[in-house]
Protein backbone atom coordinates (compact mmCIF):
# COMPACT_ATOMS: atom_id res chain seq x y z
CA UNK A 1 0.00 0.00 0.00
CA UNK A 2 1.43 3.56 -1.09
CA UNK A 3 -1.63 5.82 0.73
CA UNK A 4 -3.86 5.40 3.41
CA UNK A 5 -6.61 7.65 4.15
CA UNK A 6 -8.44 8.47 7.43
CA UNK A 7 -12.30 9.97 7.44
CA UNK A 8 -15.46 10.37 8.03
CA UNK A 9 -16.84 7.85 5.12
CA UNK A 10 -20.29 8.73 3.27
CA UNK A 11 -22.07 6.88 0.96
CA UNK A 12 -23.47 9.82 -1.68
CA UNK A 13 -26.77 9.07 -3.16
CA UNK A 14 -27.03 10.74 -6.36
CA UNK A 15 -29.56 11.18 -8.78
CA UNK A 16 -30.67 14.32 -11.82
CA UNK A 17 -33.88 15.25 -9.98
CA UNK A 18 -36.00 17.84 -10.50
CA UNK A 19 -36.73 20.88 -8.90
CA UNK A 20 -39.81 19.93 -7.38
CA UNK A 21 -37.47 17.43 -5.05
CA UNK A 22 -35.66 20.16 -3.98
CA UNK A 23 -38.72 22.38 -3.40
CA UNK A 24 -40.37 19.77 -1.53
CA UNK A 25 -37.60 19.04 1.07
CA UNK A 26 -36.67 22.86 1.51
CA UNK A 27 -33.39 22.55 -0.43
CA UNK A 28 -31.20 25.41 -2.50
CA UNK A 29 -29.28 24.92 -5.47
CA UNK A 30 -25.65 24.45 -5.05
CA UNK A 31 -26.00 24.18 -1.14
CA UNK A 32 -24.98 22.25 1.57
CA UNK A 33 -27.13 21.56 4.72
CA UNK A 34 -27.28 18.72 7.65
CA UNK A 35 -30.15 16.73 7.28
CA UNK A 36 -33.02 17.47 9.78
CA UNK A 37 -35.92 15.38 11.01
CA UNK A 38 -37.86 16.51 8.07
CA UNK A 39 -35.21 15.86 5.69
CA UNK A 40 -34.92 11.28 6.51
CA UNK A 41 -37.62 10.45 4.12
CA UNK A 42 -35.47 12.22 1.16
CA UNK A 43 -32.79 9.31 1.22
CA UNK A 44 -35.05 5.93 0.76
CA UNK A 45 -37.09 8.24 -1.69
CA UNK A 46 -33.85 8.76 -3.67
CA UNK A 47 -32.24 5.17 -3.29
CA UNK A 48 -35.68 4.09 -5.03
CA UNK A 49 -34.79 6.32 -7.61
CA UNK A 50 -34.22 4.56 -11.09
CA UNK A 51 -31.03 7.07 -12.23
CA UNK A 52 -29.59 6.79 -8.64
CA UNK A 53 -25.75 6.38 -8.16
CA UNK A 54 -24.59 5.09 -4.81
CA UNK A 55 -20.80 6.72 -4.53
CA UNK A 56 -18.28 5.91 -2.13
CA UNK A 57 -18.17 9.54 -0.52
CA UNK A 58 -16.75 12.25 2.20
CA UNK A 59 -13.56 14.21 1.33
CA UNK A 60 -10.56 12.22 2.83
CA UNK A 61 -12.86 8.92 1.02
CA UNK A 62 -12.87 11.07 -2.49
CA UNK A 63 -9.19 12.13 -2.87
CA UNK A 64 -8.06 8.69 -1.61
CA UNK A 65 -10.04 7.19 -4.70
CA UNK A 66 -8.78 9.76 -6.99
CA UNK A 67 -5.16 8.61 -5.82
CA UNK A 68 -6.02 5.05 -6.60
CA UNK A 69 -6.85 6.09 -9.94
CA UNK A 70 -4.18 7.69 -10.42
CA UNK A 71 -1.76 5.21 -8.81
CA UNK A 72 -3.37 2.33 -11.27
CA UNK A 73 -1.84 -0.11 -8.97
CA UNK A 74 -3.95 -2.84 -7.68
CA UNK A 75 -4.13 -2.40 -3.69
CA UNK A 76 -1.75 0.84 -4.08
CA UNK A 77 -4.38 3.07 -1.66
CA UNK A 78 -6.55 2.10 1.50
CA UNK A 79 -9.11 4.32 3.53
CA UNK A 80 -10.30 3.56 7.44
CA UNK A 81 -13.31 5.31 8.65
CA UNK A 82 -16.81 4.24 10.79
CA UNK A 83 -19.67 2.84 9.35
CA UNK A 84 -22.88 1.19 10.49
CA UNK A 85 -23.71 -2.60 10.56
CA UNK A 86 -26.42 -2.15 7.81
CA UNK A 87 -27.14 -2.01 4.24
CA UNK A 88 -25.91 1.36 3.40
CA UNK A 89 -22.63 -0.01 4.91
CA UNK A 90 -22.28 -2.99 3.13
CA UNK A 91 -22.86 -0.60 -0.40
CA UNK A 92 -20.22 2.04 0.87
CA UNK A 93 -17.49 -1.01 1.29
CA UNK A 94 -18.49 -2.44 -1.83
CA UNK A 95 -18.63 1.29 -3.99
CA UNK A 96 -15.04 1.94 -2.37
CA UNK A 97 -13.48 -1.47 -3.08
CA UNK A 98 -15.19 -1.34 -6.78
CA UNK A 99 -12.73 1.77 -7.28
CA UNK A 100 -9.58 -0.15 -6.27
CA UNK A 101 -9.69 0.79 -2.58
CA UNK A 102 -8.90 -1.03 0.06
CA UNK A 103 -11.98 0.04 2.58
CA UNK A 104 -10.65 -1.11 6.11
CA UNK A 105 -14.25 0.54 7.97
CA UNK A 106 -14.59 0.23 11.49
CA UNK A 107 -18.31 -1.00 12.43
CA UNK A 108 -20.71 0.75 14.87
CA UNK A 109 -23.41 -1.41 15.93
CA UNK A 110 -25.20 0.98 17.57
CA UNK A 111 -25.66 3.96 14.66
CA UNK A 112 -25.61 4.00 10.96
CA UNK A 113 -23.95 4.45 7.84
CA UNK A 114 -23.61 8.33 7.40
CA UNK A 115 -25.31 9.07 3.48
CA UNK A 116 -25.29 11.91 1.77
CA UNK A 117 -28.24 13.09 -0.47
CA UNK A 118 -26.41 14.71 -4.07
CA UNK A 119 -29.43 16.09 -5.66
CA UNK A 120 -27.67 17.44 -9.12
CA UNK A 121 -30.68 20.42 -10.94
CA UNK A 122 -28.96 21.01 -14.13
CA UNK A 123 -25.46 22.52 -13.37
CA UNK A 124 -26.10 23.18 -9.61
CA UNK A 125 -26.13 20.43 -6.58
CA UNK A 126 -27.38 20.79 -3.19
CA UNK A 127 -26.29 17.94 -0.51
CA UNK A 128 -28.11 16.97 2.41
CA UNK A 129 -25.61 14.66 5.03
CA UNK A 130 -26.52 12.23 7.83
CA UNK A 131 -23.57 12.07 9.60
CA UNK A 132 -23.94 9.32 11.83
CA UNK A 133 -21.43 7.07 12.18
CA UNK A 134 -19.26 9.39 10.28
CA UNK A 135 -19.19 11.59 12.98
Amino acid sequence: MALLGMGNPLLDISAEVGQDLLDKYELLPGNAILAEPKHQPLFGEMLKMPNVQLIAGGATQNSIRVAQWMLQEPGGTAYMGCVGADENGAKLKAACEADGVNAMYMVDKATPTGTCATLVVSVERSLCTNLDAAN
